[in-house]
């Protein structure tokens, strides 16, 4: 019997907007009402969580920066892993060269090199690059571009982490050269305490190595005293990976789910522009999750 239900924001409970659908918010709410606990798990540090959901008012549990953070359902912090400065150093040193744009990612916001202007034409880039393929004037517009850019802090350098003695949880590396990425992740393969993931094929997530999505989402159920089979993972991308390839009672992959993690889910839902996460809900709600048994 599912007990908790557990999921991703961008591209699983989120739609293409980056908006909470009502039909979403009905099935979650249907949780509530069955004492089922809900939990988000997300690579986007707090701040930039509550932004999209705090309209909301919802009783969760957060894992966030891709499972450097932990916060119970009243946001007190239970766990924090940042990177290591010896490996925070090691990855600075190695990715110095490669033509890709970097941020800095603390429990509060990303810190990104660079002036205003040029971070901002970073991040329009990326924007046009992940979920947008608009005009500059049209993206600027977009209430998820400007939380983004609200969260982002201009640095000249990293000594300016190093001065104000910042916690780093995660960095962010994006080229739009998908080769880039393949070759820095090849590159970063010995770097000892950290594990990489993606959220897209032209992006990298570099965390501490017990800084992942599935360890925290373990070591927290177990403490609130529940077991795997009562829990219910949904998500998309590799940064999921980690949750949906551990033996979770019902692991499910939207439909719009990178083909890697599609083979590891048991069960797959419609996409995230299709109700998916709602519709999954139900389906586990009414005793018919096995209409979408994959594997």
């Amino acid at each position: 019997m599912i007990k908790v239900v557990v999921t991703d924001m961008d591209g699983t409970l989120l739609n293409e907007k980056h908006e909470v659908s009502e039909a979403s918010l009905e099935a979650i709410q249907k949780l509530y009402k069955k004492d089922i606990r809900f939990i988000i798990s997300t690579g986007r540090h707090y701040k930039g969580t509550m932004s999209t959901l705090e309209k909301h008012n919802l009783k969760c549990d957060y894992i966030v920066a891709s499972g450097a953070e932990v916060r119970d359902q009243e946001s007190k912090v239970l766990k924090q892993v940042p990177m290591d400065h010896s490996s925070f150093e090691d990855i600075l040193d190695r990715i110095k060269g490669f033509p890709v744009t970097a941020r800095f990612c603390s429990d509060q916001y990303d810190y990104a090199i660079g002036s205003e202007e040029e971070v901002k034409e970073s991040l329009i880039l990326e924007a046009r690059h992940f979920f947008y393929d608009g005009s500059q004037e049209d993206i600027e517009s977009l209430p998820e571009f400007k939380q983004r850019l609200d969260h982002v802090k201009c640095i000249n350098s990293v000594e300016d982490l190093r001065k104000d003695n910042i916690s780093i949880y995660k960095i962010f590396i994006f080229s739009q050269d998908e080769s880039i990425i393949l070759e820095i992740d090849k590159s970063l393969s010995d770097v000892e305490g950290i594990v990489s993931a993606s959220s897209f094929a032209s992006n990298l997530e570099l965390t501490h190595i017990n800084a992942q999505k599935g360890i925290a989402l373990k070591e927290y159920i177990e403490m609130l005293g529940y077991n795997m089979d009562e829990v219910m993972v949904l998500g998309d991308s590799m940064n999921d990976y980690s949750m949906l390839s551990m033996d979770f009672g019902a692991t499910v992959a939207m439909e719009n789910s990178m083909e890697q993690i599609k083979k590891v889910c048991k069960y797959m839902t419609k996409s995230n522009e299709e109700e998916g996460f709602a519709y999954a809900v139900e389906k586990m709600l009414n005793d018919e999750l096995e209409e979408l048994r994959i594997r």
